[in-house]
């Protein structure tokens, strides 16, 4: 190999290198602990905390690479569906394409798989004067309030996030993103998601990222039509 060959794929191998991105991510309880919350029906609420204790079992990794990133479960077919704690974090794997803005994620209804597409979540970010240090990389911080009607009543709902400059991808866990910058930590009303180990470059597994194309392709605001006229046909509940 001559010596400007062996520059060239030296150069690529680096370029390659630094283009991929490995996160580890735990998941937690957060917010007013369920047994003081007295909207909660008392019948349900051995339930929920059941959840909230199983959450500590869950790692989610997110892998990117170039404009390519995949947001997933570890360790996914070793839960039992009586896992509770994969109801309150969720289990669902998020493809996300940063070029065509679209997000990818396989569904299975009674059977039924589905390959659902969805744009990024419109998401009216307030960027907050505040940063803190999360695994020695500077993060900053916002918010978004959102405010749902409950028994007649308003209620402001805020998610926080945190998120890095320097790691400069507009993503974060599952589905959030649209900073200027790789979400780090997101706190929700009953969760929050933290990352815990953050590998560049040469250090990440060797991953292949590969897009989801099992299941019969729909749009994820007709997906629950879809939902609904399979819970039709088995004889179920459907309104």
């Amino acid at each position: 190999m001559n010596k400007v060959l062996f520059i060239f794929f030296f150069l690529s191998s680096i370029a390659f290198s630094q283009s991929k991105l490995e996160l580890t991510y735990k998941v937690k309880s957060y917010g007013k602990p369920l047994e003081f919350d007295s909207t909660i029906k008392p019948e349900i609420l051995p339930y929920l905390i059941s959840m909230e204790k199983e959450l500590e079992d869950l790692t989610f990794t997110l892998q990117i690479k170039g404009n390519e990133s995949l947001w997933f479960l570890n360790n996914r077919d070793k839960f039992p569906t009586s896992h509770m704690g994969q109801s309150f974090a969720g289990n669902t794997s998020y493809y996300f394409d940063a070029n065509a803005q679209e997000y990818l994620t396989q569904e299975n209804f009674f059977s039924n798989l589905f390959l659902i597409s969805k744009k990024p979540k419109k998401i009216n970010w307030e960027l907050v004067d505040e940063t803190k240090t999360i695994l020695g990389y500077e993060c900053k911080k916002a918010i978004y309030k959102e405010t749902k009607e409950i028994k007649g009543e308003n209620k402001e709902f805020i998610t926080e996030a945190w998120y890095c400059p320097k790691l400069s991808y507009k993503i974060g866990p599952k589905d959030f993103g649209g900073l200027n910058g790789l979400i780090l930590e997101l706190t929700d009303k009953r969760r929050q998601f933290y990352c815990t180990e953050i590998l560049e470059g040469a250090k990440t597994s060797l991953f292949i990222l590969e897009k989801p194309n099992k299941g019969k392709p729909i749009k994820e605001e007709e997906f629950l039509e879809e939902m609904r006229k399979i819970a039709i046909q088995k004889g179920m509940p459907h309104d």
